[in-house]
């Protein structure tokens, strides 16, 4: 970038200075007013990226090296001596010029809150006369009231009255402890009929327990006397044919030796046979 257009941008030799009212030095920041003022007609200093092509307008001849650590020390020492072209004042810096105008809007701004704010003095004013006589209303007839009381009781209450009222509070008191221990001893009496209860609950289901096996045992002993007498029984019409076989066969035999032998035995050989099926027949 050459010089002359670095020159026409700053439209004036002093615009580059008032960008920062501090100034940087090798031991750190320092304030603008403790730096030494230079001339107005002095032209600012060259920037790195403008200082070769300057160089070599003015003196070509000459070695690049050693121009460049000539510009450089003069830029060190016209900056320890530049300032900025107006004073700052203690406190004021270079933001809060800046928003002046931003300031002005904001003061406008808060004169509005404040109007409004004073607007709304009237209705507050009102409404705390309201709270006031709401208050009064409530609060003084209560304070009477228990002024008046307090006198009642401190002139015309008498001793007896007071010594009824503290035996009727000891009277409360002694019902009280009899409620409260006849409570306890329900309460005692109440586990004592659950645990009761749940020890008749178990005996209960040991003995129905202990029946159905009797029930059980019942029936298995009866089955096992019941089976022999049921066999004999469907075996009797079968050993009763065998009987009468076997009877009619001893009594064809005796009426055959009857008849070959006399009279006399056939009569009591009939009568036995006729005993014998009669026992048959029942």
């Amino acid at each position: 970038m050459a010089p002359s257009k670095f020159l026409k941008k700053s439209k004036s030799p002093a615009s580059i200075l008032k960008r920062s009212p501090l100034r940087t030095r090798a031991n750190g920041r320092v304030s603008a007013r403790h730096i030494i003022p230079r001339p107005r007609h002095a032209l600012p200093p060259i920037p790195e990226y403008c200082r070769s092509a300057y160089h070599d307008l003015l003196s070509s001849n000459q070695d690049s090296d050693e121009d460049a650590d000539a510009d450089d020390q003069d830029f060190e020492q016209e900056e320890e001596t530049e300032r900025p072209t107006f004073m700052w004042e203690d406190e004021k810096t270079l933001v809060s010029d800046l928003l002046h105008d931003d300031a002005d809007q904001q003061s406008k701004h808060n004169i509005k809150l404040i109007s409004l704010v004073d607007s709304l003095q009237t209705s507050f004013t009102h409404h705390s006369k309201d709270l006031l006589d709401d208050i009064a209303d409530t609060l003084v007839p209560a304070v009477n009231t228990v002024k008046r009381a307090h006198q009642i009781l401190h002139h015309q209450v008498d001793d007896g009255y007071a010594l009824g009222i503290l035996e009727f509070d000891e009277g409360c008191k002694k019902l009280e402890a009899v409620t409260i221990s006849g409570h306890n001893e329900i309460k005692k009496a109440y586990v004592a009929s659950q645990a009761k209860m749940q020890n008749l609950l178990k005996q209960l289901e040991q003995a129905h327990a202990r029946r159905d096996q009797l029930c059980m045992d019942f029936e298995k002993a009866l089955d096992q006397l019941a089976d022999p007498v049921l066999d004999s029984l469907r075996a009797l019409p079968s050993r009763a044919e065998r009987t009468i076989e076997t009877l009619e066969k001893n009594y064809k035999r005796i009426e055959k030796d009857s008849g070959s032998g006399g009279g006399g035995k056939n009569s009591s050989s009939d009568k036995y046979l006729k005993g014998l099926l009669s026992k048959f027949a029942i």
